[in-house]
């Protein structure tokens, strides 16, 4: 969308429906740090120094690409507000994004008990997790976060978790 409305600014043409467009994308991180923490907060969670841990860090599922990752918004805005938030995933190198973002990445045997956990990347190694591993490495009545709606809301709600979904 930016070259295309790049293009249609040279050409005279002023695209608002593509530039809405953007602009509801470029919030959407703050939205869902927003939503998180608002969940936190209803919740009885202190935010200042809740443990959250985000599933995903690339640009798209499966993909080792970092470039233009939206998930980065979520995890300042989040910080932002005092969160400690844990970054994991198996599909980034750890060198790249501790170059790009200055995030040190965990793995998933390292990954604290956390209030809430936002899955803001698909990975197929992600889906290969049960609802078990999920709710054995949160806290009782946890957030989970499902950006991407891949979760199985009703099997993590049995399993004690409170769901969000975009």
């Amino acid at each position: 969308p930016y070259y295309l409305t790049h293009k249609a600014d040279k050409l005279g043409y002023h695209p608002q429906v593509i530039l809405a467009g953007r602009r509801i994308n470029d919030g959407m991180g703050k939205f869902i740090a927003e939503q998180t923490v608002k969940n936190l907060v209803q919740s009885g969670v202190a935010v200042k120094g809740a443990q959250v841990i985000v599933l995903g860090l690339t640009f798209k599922e499966n993909c080792p690409d970092l470039r233009n990752s939206k998930v980065i918004d979520v995890i300042r805005e989040l910080q932002s507000y005092g969160v400690d938030v844990t970054v994991h995933d198996p599909v980034a190198d750890p060198q790249e994004a501790m170059s790009h973002y200055g995030l040190a990445l965990t793995p998933w045997e390292k990954l604290p008990r956390a209030q809430a956990v936002v899955a803001a990347v698909s990975h197929r190694a992600f889906r290969l997790r049960t609802v078990d591993e999920l709710v054995n490495m949160l806290a009782p009545g946890a957030l989970y976060v499902d950006v991407k709606g891949q979760g199985d809301a009703a099997a993590l709600r049995s399993g004690g978790l409170k769901v969000w979904r975009l």
